[in-house]
C-alpha cells in the first residue's frame, strides 16, 4: 500500500516523510496533496468512471486511494445527501491530506463499479471495500466563504460582516472536512479512526501542515476564496470544522466548541456552523492516539452489519 503515498507529490522532509508513509496499512490509505494531478480527475462524473485518468501512466495519475474517498463522498454526500456531483470535488483537494478507510468483506458484495465496468483500473483488491474518508486542508483558510441563508444560532439573519468568535482573522489554521462513512458501516468506530489519524499526523508533523503553498496555488487560493495569503501558513495548532447542524456532540468529543460569532449557514442545502479546536503542539498526541492503522475495526471482516 505504500505505493499510494510514493505516487503523491511529495511534502516535507524526507525522513518525515518515510515516517507518515508508515502509517498506511490494509485498512488506512494516507493520500498526499495531489496538487495538478487531480486535474486528471473529472468532476462531472462519477469516481467510477474516470478514463482520462485511467489512461494516464500510474505515476503520474490520481492514485487509487483518492478515487476511493470520491467513491465513498459520492455515496454519502451525492447520493444521501442530495450534494451535485460537480460541486463536491473542490479547489481544496487539490491540496489537501486524504485519508481512506477500507474494510476487508467477501468478493461478490463488491460494487459492481470496481470489477466488471472497468477492468484495467488500478483499483483495490476484491476483497477490499472502501468505506470511509476524512480530508485535511492546510493553511491559509479563509473561516467563512460566501454561503446562502447566512444567520445567528437563534435564528435572526446576520447584517454585516461575519466576526467569528474564535479566530482574530490573522492566525493560520487547518481544517478538517469532508468526513464520511458508508451507511452499513457507522456505528462502529470508523470516525473515531479517521478523525484521531488526521489529528494525530497534524499533531505530530506540524512543519509539513505548514509547508508554503507555491506561488501557482497562491494565485488560485486568491481567486478562490479571496485574500488571506497575509494569514501565513505556519500552523499553531488551531483546527476548524464545519459542522453539519446535529453533530455538534459528536464534534465536542475531539474538544471542538461551536463558534457562536460564525452562527448558521446554508451549504450545499444543509446547515452548518463553525467549530474550533485548538491542539498544544508541545505535548504528546494522548489525546488523539489513533487505533492501530493495522487492526481492523471490530465487526468488519467478512460483514457489513
Amino acid at each position: 500500500m505504500e505505493d499510494v503515498i510514493r505516487e503523491s507529490q511529495p511534502v516535507g522532509a524526507g525522513s518525515d516523510l518515510d515516517a507518515m508513509i508508515s502509517t498506511n496499512s490494509d485498512f488506512v490509505d494516507f493520500i498526499l496533496p495531489l496538487k495538478e494531478r487531480l486535474a486528471l480527475y473529472d468532476r462531472t462524473s462519477p469516481p467510477s468512471n474516470q478514463p482520462k485518468n485511467d489512461a494516464t501512466d500510474p505515476a503520474k495519475s490520481v492514485p487509487q486511494g483518492f478515487i476511493d474517498a470520491m467513491s465513498v463522498r459520492e455515496e454519502v454526500f451525492v447520493k444521501e445527501q442530495g450534494v451535485v456531483l460537480e460541486n463536491e470535488l473542490d479547489f481544496d483537494d487539490r491540496r489537501c491530506f486524504t485519508w481512506t478507510a477500507y474494510a476487508s468483506v467477501p468478493g461478490h458484495m463488491q460494487p459492481v463499479s470496481t470489477n466488471a465496468l472497468h477492468p484495467n483500473r488500478r483499483q483495490s483488491t476484491s476483497t477490499k471495500l472502501p468505506i470511509g474518508t476524512i480530508r485535511l486542508v492546510p493553511p491559509p483558510n479563509a473561516a467563512l466563504h460566501h454561503f446562502d441563508k447566512h444567520r445567528h444560532l437563534d435564528g435572526t439573519p446576520y447584517e454585516g460582516t461575519v466576526k467569528p468568535s474564535f479566530h482574530n482573522g490573522k492566525e493560520p489554521f487547518i481544517k478538517l472536512g469532508r468526513l464520511a462513512i458508508l451507511k452499513e458501516f457507522r456505528g462502529v468506530g470508523v470516525s473515531k479512526l479517521l478523525v484521531d489519524s488526521a489529528l494525530t499526523m497534524a499533531h505530530d508533523y506540524p512543519h509539513v501542515i505548514s509547508d508554503p503553498p507555491s506561488a501557482a496555488t497562491k494565485e488560485e487560493l486568491r481567486d478562490a476564496v479571496g485574500d488571506i495569503l497575509d494569514m501565513g501558513t505556519e500552523w499553531t495548532g488551531l483546527v476548524l470544522i464545519h459542522a453539519q447542524i446535529g453533530l455538534q456532540k459528536f464534534w465536542s468529543r475531539w474538544g471542538f466548541e461551536v463558534d457562536e460569532g460564525m452562527g448558521i449557514w446554508d451549504e450545499e442545502g444543509i446547515d452548518h456552523v463553525g467549530m474550533w479546536k485548538r491542539m498544544d503542539l508541545k505535548t504528546k498526541s494522548k489525546e488523539t492516539a489513533p487505533y492501530s492503522y493495522t487492526e481492523e475495526p471490530k465487526r468488519f471482516r467478512g460483514s457489513v452489519s
